[in-house]
Order: C-alpha cells, then structure tokens, then sequence
C-alpha cells in the first residue's frame, strides 16, 4: 500500500505490464448502447474514445483524448493514463479495476490536435464542447454512477462553472445536480505538463483527494 502522508503525486506511475484492452461498450439493445453508437465518429471515421457497458458504479470524466487514445479507441492510454493509474493504486484501485468497473468518458471524445506553434495538446473548442455535452449528460443518466471523479480543469468547469478554481475543488467532496446522488470528486490532470502540483500546498488538497477517493471506492465496492 502506498503511504499517502508522504507520496509523491508527479512520481507516482503504474508500473509493470500495461494493459490496453478493447474499449467496452454497452450490451446491445440498450440505451446507452444506442446512445454510444449514436455519437458521432471523429477524423477518418474512428469511433469517439469511451470505454464502458453502464453496469458500473463509479464514472471518470477527463478532458479529451490524445493521439494515442485515437489510435487505441481506449481513454488514458498512454502516459497520463499511467500516472492516472498510479494515482488511483494509491487509493487501492489496480488498473485490472480501472479499466473493467469504471466507465470512462471525457467532455470532448475525439482528440482536439494541437494549438498551432504548440507540443501541447490544446483543450477542446467551445464549438466542440457544445457538440458532445448533450451526449455526456445522457451517459450521466444511463450510468446513474454512485462515485463520479472529473479529471482537470475542463471537466470541472463543465460541472461547477468557468469561474471556479481547482485549489477549491480538489480534496472535497462535492455534488454535482447532472449526477444526482453521485459523491463527486476533483483531480487535476495527470499530464505531465500540468504544473498545478508544483505548489506543496496543492500536494495536500490532492492527499486528501486520493483518501476521500479510497473511501468512497471502499464504499462503492463493499
């Protein structure tokens, strides 16, 4: 078990074999499996990167996938995902558990490219964000999940407005009236090139994220 009182959130990363299993879908029939299919498909016809089958009890929502999750179809396939999945250990939930009893969507689901001049991926557009809204909040419907984690900045904005601050949100518990019943908890982006965790302060708000996340998945999984 990973000593929260002294872990180190940059430093932490799954380790070992990294499994990239076929994105789940809902069974066939269904609603949400005619919501799924329904969604429209990004850039040279490929599927919106989601992975779920609406039996699950806990539900994360990130920003939007990159160029690896494109070619996976699977969210946090790559490097974000690995420190994702590092954090998660930490709250004592293995990537065999991510990637089987949670659904897995994001605000935007097909990757937004680059700004122009930019390494870094930019966030999905206004435009964007309109386009695939509707569909996140009927996946919140279908999904009905008891323990709902959003994923930087974006998603929480999505949820709490385009004021709100993540040193207000992280290490809360929160609600959210599109996840009626949900307990509902802030991370900030696994990217390495986030610098919101260069803050000592901000290391304990994302502590207490991680034990409040440990509890509620005790929970949820009891």
């Amino acid at each position: 078990m990973i000593e929260l009182a002294t872990a180190a959130p940059k430093r932490l990363r799954h380790t070992g074999d990294w499994p990239t299993p076929t994105p789940r879908r809902a069974p066939a029939g269904t609603e949400l499996r005619a919501l799924q299919e329904a969604m429209p498909h990004c850039e040279a016809d490929v599927p919106p990167v989601l992975s779920g089958d609406g039996s699950e009890r806990a539900m994360l929502i990130g920003q939007a996938p990159g160029w690896r999750e494109i070619e996976t179809g699977l969210p946090f396939a790559w490097d974000a995902g690995k420190r994702l999945c590092g954090w998660f250990a930490a709250a004592g939930i293995g990537v065999d558990d991510f990637r089987e009893r949670w659904y897995v969507t994001s605000v935007g689901k097909c990757y937004p490219g680059r700004a122009p001049g930019s390494s870094v991926d930019r966030p999905p557009s206004r435009t964007e964000i309109e386009r695939w809204s509707p569909y996140l909040r009927q996946e919140l419907r279908l999904v009905q999940p008891a323990l709902l984690v959003l994923v930087g900045s974006l998603a929480h904005r999505i949820a709490f407005g385009a004021s709100v601050r993540l040193d207000e949100l992280v290490g809360r518990e929160l609600s959210w009236d599109a996840a009626r019943g949900a307990s509902v908890l802030c991370l900030p982006h696994p990217s390495g090139a986030s610098t919101w965790l260069n803050d000592p302060r901000r290391v304990e708000l994302w502590r207490e994220a991680i034990r409040l996340l440990r509890d509620r998945w005790a929970e949820v999984t009891a």
